[in-house]
């Protein structure tokens, strides 16, 4: 929906390339494996485009299966490729263009399984906004291991610029409603 109401609210031209950039856990990806126990970064940023008119108008899992699609090009290659790339221009500061929306799912990168001693994190969320190149994010987040009782739910991070703010408004009053209906 983050996606979906940017697009509209903004007035994105139909013709305008939508870049999805999202976060991937590479720990079964490197050969050899990051060691057991270590809790640092492991995961890159993998990206998909599209059109704002196919995004509007394709249905859902027409744009779920072109991240699938970018997904399956996750190979230790582009893993080596991307940290040999963060590491020459880091300085210069890194983004994925303008107007990328960030859309990712932390829920399976193991940051609320992590234990450091006196048990889980209270909750887990990304440091900067702007952490995949964007501004304009939306992030699937866990609820993390001290939250006892609800395992099976995850919390939703979403920044959109002011203006998408009303019709973001409209369109997940509208989601709700028909989510209502059908309970």
């Amino acid at each position: 929906m983050h996606v979906w109401s940017r697009v509209k609210a903004s007035k994105i031209h139909e013709d305008a390339k939508v870049k999805f950039a999202y976060s991937i856990n590479i720990r079964k990806i490197l050969k050899p494996a990051l060691p057991f126990g270590y809790w640092g970064n492991g995961c890159v940023t993998m990206y998909a485009q599209t059109t704002a008119k196919e995004l509007l108008e394709q249905p859902l899992w027409k744009t779920a299966e072109l991240i699938n699609k970018s997904k399956r090009n996750a190979s230790e290659e582009y893993v080596r490729s991307f940290i040999d790339f963060q590491e020459l221009h880091y300085a210069e500061g890194i983004t994925a263009g303008k107007d990328v929306s960030g859309f990712t799912d932390w829920r399976h990168l193991g940051h609320s399984t992590v234990d450091f001693g006196w048990g889980g994190p209270v909750t887990v969320l990304p440091l900067s906004k702007n952490l995949l190149g964007s501004s304009e994010i939306c992030f699937f987040l866990p609820y993390s291991s001290a939250n006892k009782g609800k395992k099976n739910g995850f919390k939703v991070l979403v920044s959109l610029p002011e203006i998408a703010l009303p019709a973001f408004k409209i369109e997940m009053e509208t989601f709700s409603t028909k989510l209502e209906s059908k309970v």
